[in-house]
C-alpha cells in the first residue's frame, strides 16, 4: 500500500489496558510530575489515552454520579468527539443540526454567539465602565475640590505645602483596592455563592462610595469615600476578568476577557472616555461642578446591579461546587447546542480531574514491608494511574489556596506572568498620563512667558485633552480584537512596548519646547496620544486578560487575587508619588524615567511571560486544535521558566535577529514551537516510522 508523502498518517493514541474503572482507577496515562516538569511542552486529551469502551464505560459513571441520565445520548456522542476532535465527523448518530454545529464550533465570533452569552459579556463590560468612568471622574475633579476644601495647592499644579494630602487622596482609591478589596474577592466568592453575588456586593459597595464622594463636605471626608470606592473596585477587579474567561468560548476568550481592561483596554477605555465627556458636560457648572462629575460614575452602577442576575452563573463555579446539572443548563444557555455544552462540560470535568490530582501538595505511594522488592515499580506505575475517577478534594481554605500559589510549581509560574505583566503595565507610564492627565496638560498650557501661572486660566482645555487621551484609548482597543487570539497576548507586548518607549521618551522632550511657543501644547498632546494608541493595542488588554486565565479553578480567584494587588498597589504608589517626583524632576525627567522602565518591562516580558493562545502550540497541521482550553493551559505552565527563558534566548532571538534585523531569506517564518499538541507529535513520530510502501 503507498502512502501519498505529505500526508500525516493517523496514530491511534496510546491506550491502558486497565478495565477496572469500577474500584477507583484511572486509565489516564500520566507522569504526576506532568505540571512540574513538562519538558516536552506536551499539550495533552487526557480521554485520548482511553478505548472507546473504557470511555463509553466512564462517561456512564459520570452521568449517574451527578444525575445526569436522562442526557445520556448527547453526552455519548459528545465524548466521542471529543476524545478525537480531528475525527468528530466519524461518531455515530450525528443529527444533521449536531453535525453543523461541530463544524461552525469555532468558526464564529461574539456576534454569532448565543444572547444569553452576548448579555453575560456586555455586563461584565458595563463592569469595565464602572471602573474607568470611576477612575476619570477623580481625574476631572482633582481641578476643583482641592479649592473647595482649602488646600493651597496653585493654579493647577499640585506643588504646594499641601501636595500630600491632595497625593494621599488620589492614592487612597488604589491603596485599598490592592490592599483590601483584591483579597476580599475570593471568600465573597466562596461565602456569597458565586461570581455574580462578588459583583453585586461589590457594585453595592461601589455605589454607596460614589453618592458619598459627591456629598463630601472636607477632604477627610472624600478621603475615606476614595477608601471604601477602592474596596469595591479592587474586589470586582479580581473576579470581572474571571468570569469573563470563564464563560468565553476557547477560540474567543482573549478578545472577549480583553473587554475588561482594569486599567484600560477597550471597554474600560469607553469608561474613561464617558468620564471625560462627563467632566466635560458639568465643566461649566461652577463650584459644585467636582461633585457632579464624581457623581455621574452612579449610572453605569445602576445598569451593572440591573443586568448582574440576568447572566448565568459561571458553569466553572457550579462544577466546582459539584452542581453539575446546574452547570450543564447553563452551558446550553452559553452555547448553540446541547451537544456542545455537553463536549465542554465533560473536558472541564475530566480535565479539572487531572489538575486537581496532580497540582497541590504531592501524596506519595507507601509499599508495603513485606512486598517483594520488584513490585515498588509497579505500585508507583498504578498510583501514577490513579488521576482521573476520584471522589472530589476536600475543600482547601483561603490560606492554602494562597500557599499554593508559591509552594506549587505550575501555581507560582503562573504567579510570576500574571505579576510580570501586571507591574509592566505601570512601568509603561500610562497610569502618569491616566491619574494626572488634566493637571498634566494644564501645567503644560497653563503657564504665561514668565512661567508662573495664570491665575483665571480656563480648565476647560486640559480636559478636551483629556478628553481626546480617552478617545484615543478606545477607539485603538478594537485592533487588539483581531490580533489578541491570532497573534497571541505576548506577541502583542513584544510588539509594542518598544513604541511605548519611544513615544514616551518624544513626549518627555516636547516638555523642553518652550511654553511661549505655539507648538508646545499640541507637540505634547501628540506624543501621549501617539503613546496612548500603543498602549491600547497592547499592554492594555494584555495584563488583565492574562491573569484572569492562567491559574487552575481551585486557585483562580485567589491568584487573579494576588495579580491584582500588583497591580492597583503600584497604581497606588503611582498616585502618591508622582506629584512630588514632578516637582523633583520636572516633566521631562518623569516622563524620561517611564520610557527607561518600558525597556525593563520588555525585557520581563520576553523571558518570564507566556503565550496562553492557540498561536503558542505547534501541530496545527495535524489537527483543528488551534484554541487552547483553561485546564490546557496547565500542561504550558508545566514547562519550568528556565526551561521557557533559554527557549527564548537560544531559539526565539537568534531567529528574530535572522528574520527581522539581517532579513536572511533561508529563515523560516517562525521559530520552532516550545509546546505541541500530543496528537501532533504521536502522527509527526508516525510519519518518520511508517515505511512509504507497506
Amino acid at each position: 500500500m503507498q502512502v501519498p508523502e505529505g500526508r500525516p498518517v493517523r496514530r491511534q493514541p496510546q491506550v491502558v489496558e486497565d478495565d477496572h474503572l469500577d474500584d477507583g482507577d484511572s486509565v489516564l496515562e500520566l507522569p504526576e510530575e506532568i505540571f512540574d516538569a513538562n519538558d516536552q511542552g506536551l499539550v495533552d486529551n487526557p480521554l485520548l489515552h482511553l478505548r472507546p469502551d473504557q470511555l463509553d464505560v466512564l462517561i456512564k459513571q459520570f452521568l449517574a454520579q451527578h444525575d445526569l441520565k436522562m442526557h445520556q445520548d448527547v453526552f455519548m456522542k459528545a465524548g466521542k468527539a471529543l476524545r478525537d476532535p480531528e475525527a468528530w465527523s466519524s461518531v455515530p448518530g450525528l443529527t444533521s443540526i449536531e453535525r453543523h454545529t461541530l463544524q461552525h464550533e469555532t468558526a464564529t465570533g461574539f456576534w454569532q454567539q448565543p444572547k444569553q452569552l452576548q448579555v453575560t459579556i456586555i455586563t461584565l463590560c458595563v463592569a469595565a465602565v464602572v471602573q474607568g468612568w470611576n477612575q476619570t471622574g477623580t481625574n476631572g475633579a482633582n481641578l476643583n475640590w482641592p479649592q473647595q476644601f482649602g488646600l493651597n495647592l496653585p493654579g493647577c499644579d499640585p506643588k504646594g505645602p499641601d501636595a500630600w494630602i491632595f497625593a494621599v487622596v488620589n492614592a487612597a482609591t488604589y491603596l485599598s483596592a490592592s490592599l483590601v478589596g483584591c483579597w476580599l474577592s475570593d471568600p465573597l466568592n466562596e461565602y456569597f455563592f458565586g461570581r455574580r453575588a462578588a459583583i453585586c456586593v461589590s457594585a453595592l459597595v461601589i455605589l454607596a462610595s460614589i453618592i458619598g464622594g459627591a456629598c463630601t463636605r472636607t477632604w477627610q471626608e472624600l478621603l475615606a469615600c476614595r477608601i471604601l470606592l477602592g474596596i469595591g473596585m479592587g474586589c470586582k477587579a479580581s473576579v470581572v476578568p474571571v468570569f469573563a474567561a470563564e464563560v468565553a468560548p476557547a477560540h474567543i476568550r482573549g478578545s472577549l476577557v480583553m473587554n475588561w481592561q482594569l486599567v484600560k483596554t477597550s471597554f474600560d477605555a469607553f469608561g474613561i472616555l464617558l468620564g471625560f465627556s462627563a467632566n466635560l458636560a458639568v465643566s461649566q457648572v461652577g463650584r459644585t461642578a467636582w461633585r457632579w462629575q464624581i457623581a455621574s460614575s452612579v449610572l453605569p452602577v445602576i445598569v451593572l446591579l440591573s443586568l448582574i442576575y440576568v447572566c448565568p452563573e459561571s458553569p466553572r463555579f457550579e462544577i466546582k461546587r459539584g452542581r453539575y446539572h446546574t452547570a450543564y443548563q447553563n452551558l446550553i444557555l452559553l452555547r448553540f447546542h446541547p451537544i456542545l455544552a455537553a463536549k465542554e462540560l465533560l473536558y472541564i470535568h475530566f480535565q479539572s480531574q487531572v489538575e486537581s490530582r496532580f497540582i497541590g501538595p504531592r501524596k506519595h505511594t507507601v509499599v508495603s514491608p513485606d512486598q517483594p522488592q520488584g513490585t515498588e515499580e509497579k505500585a508507583l506505575e498504578r498510583h501514577r494511574r490513579r488521576a482521573m475517577w476520584r471522589r472530589p478534594a476536600a475543600s482547601v481554605n483561603y490560606w492554602e489556596k494562597l500557599y499554593h500559589l508559591f509552594t506549587v510549581k505550575r501555581n507560582r509560574r503562573a504567579l510570576v506572568a500574571a505579576v510580570v505583566c501586571m507591574v509592566s503595565q505601570q512601568l509603561c507610564g500610562t497610569n502618569v498620563l491616566q491619574f494626572f492627565s488634566s493637571t498634566f496638560y494644564c501645567d503644560a498650557h497653563a503657564q504665561d512667558q514668565s512661567g508662573n501661572f495664570v491665575s483665571n486660566q480656563s480648565y476647560l482645555q486640559p480636559l478636551w485633552l483629556s478628553w481626546g487621551i480617552g478617545l484615543s484609548n478606545f477607539l485603538f482597543a478594537f485592533p487588539a480584537y483581531y490580533f489578541i487570539d491570532r497573534k497571541g497576548r505576548r506577541w502583542l507586548l513584544l510588539v509594542t512596548i518598544p513604541l511605548m518607549a519611544i513615544t514616551m521618551l518624544a513626549a518627555g522632550l516636547s516638555f523642553l519646547i518652550p511654553a511661549t511657543e505655539a507648538a508646545h501644547t499640541p507637540v505634547i498632546a501628540f506624543w501621549t496620544f501617539l503613546f496612548m494608541v500603543f498602549y491600547s493595542v497592547g499592554m492594555g488588554p494584555v495584563p488583565f486578560t492574562l491573569s484572569a486565565e492562567v491559574f487552575p479553578l481551585e486557585s483562580r480567584v485567589v491568584g487573579m487575587s494576588f495579580a491584582v494587588f500588583t497591580n492597583l498597589f503600584g497604581a497606588g504608589l503611582l498616585a502618591l508619588f508622582v506629584p512630588a517626583l514632578t516637582n523633583a524632576v520636572g516633566h521631562p525627567g518623569l516622563l524620561g524615567i517611564f520610557a527607561g522602565l518600558n525597556v525593563v518591562a520588555f525585557v520581563l516580558v520576553f523571558f518570564f511571560v507566556r503565550e496562553t493562545a492557540g498561536a503558542a502550540v505547534g501541530g496545527h497541521d495535524f489537527g483543528t486544535m488551534v484554541s487552547v482550553s483553561l485546564e490546557e493551559l496547565n500542561y504550558i505552565f508545566g514547562v519550568s521558566t528556565r526551561k521557557h527563558a533559554i527557549y527564548q534566548w537560544r531559539t526565539v532571538l537568534p531567529w528574530a535577529w535572522r528574520y527581522y534585523i539581517i532579513r536572511d531569506k533561508s529563515c523560516q517564518d517562525q521559530p520552532d514551537k516550545l509546546y505541541t499538541w500530543a496528537t501532533a507529535r504521536d502522527q509527526q513520530q508516525e510519519l518518520q516510522e511508517v515505511p512509504k510502501t507497506v
